[in-house]
C-alpha cells in the first residue's frame, strides 16, 4: 500500500513535536532535580561508531562536542522517524492506528519510544534497564509520556487519515 505524503508528514511532524516534549520533560527534570544530563546518547553513538567501524575524528575535547551533536541528531532522527514508520503502519493496518482512543494512541507513541530508544543502547551494552531503580526509571519513562502523548495528539489534530 503506497501511503500518502500527507499521512508521512503528520507522523513526522507528531514525531518531531513529541521530540519536543520529551526534550523539555528531561531539561524540566534536571533542572528541578539538579541532576546531570544523561551521557547513554553520546556513549550510544561512540559503541555504535565501534562496532560500525567509523571514526569519530578529534582530540578530546573536539570528539566529544561530535559524539554530543551526533547524539542530539539521532534522537531528533529517532523521534521523527518513530511518527513517521507509526503512520505508516497506520495505513497499512487501514486505519487501525487513528482509530485508538487517543489515551491508548499516546501509549501506543510511548511503549514504542521507550522500545526505539533503549532496546539499541542494551543492544549495544550501554545500559541495562534491567539494573536501573526506581529514578532511573522515572527519568526515563516519564520523558517519553510526554514525546507519546503529545506526538498522539498531534497525529489526531492533523487528521491522521490522509
Amino acid at each position: 500500500m503506497l501511503v500518502s505524503r500527507a499521512r508521512v508528514l503528520a507522523g513526522v511532524t507528531a514525531g518531531t513535536v513529541g521530540t519536543a516534549a520529551l526534550h523539555a520533560t528531561t531539561y524540566l527534570d534536571m533542572a528541578l532535580r539538579g541532576r546531570p544530563a544523561s551521557r547513554t546518547p553520546e556513549q550510544s553513538v561512540e559503541a555504535l561508531a565501534a562496532r560500525t567501524g567509523i571514526a569519530i575524528p578529534g582530540g578530546p575535547e573536539t570528539r566529544g562536542h561530535r559524539l554530543e551533536g551526533l547524539a542530539a541528531l539521532l534522537g531528533l532522527a529517532t523521534g521523527a522517524g518513530l511518527g513517521a514508520a507509526i503512520s505508516a503502519a497506520d495505513a497499512a493496518g487501514g486505519d487501525a492506528v487513528s482509530r485508538l482512543p487517543v489515551a491508548w494512541l499516546g501509549l501506543l507513541f510511548s511503549g514504542s519510544a521507550l522500545a526505539v530508544a533503549n532496546a539499541p543502547m542494551a543492544a549495544l551494552g550501554v545500559t541495562d534497564p534491567r539494573r536501573w531503580d526506581a529514578a532511573d526509571w522515572l527519568s526515563d519513562v516519564v520523558p517519553h509520556l510526554a514525546y507519546g502523548f503529545a506526538a498522539a495528539f498531534v497525529y489526531r489534530a492533523l487528521g491522521s487519515r490522509g
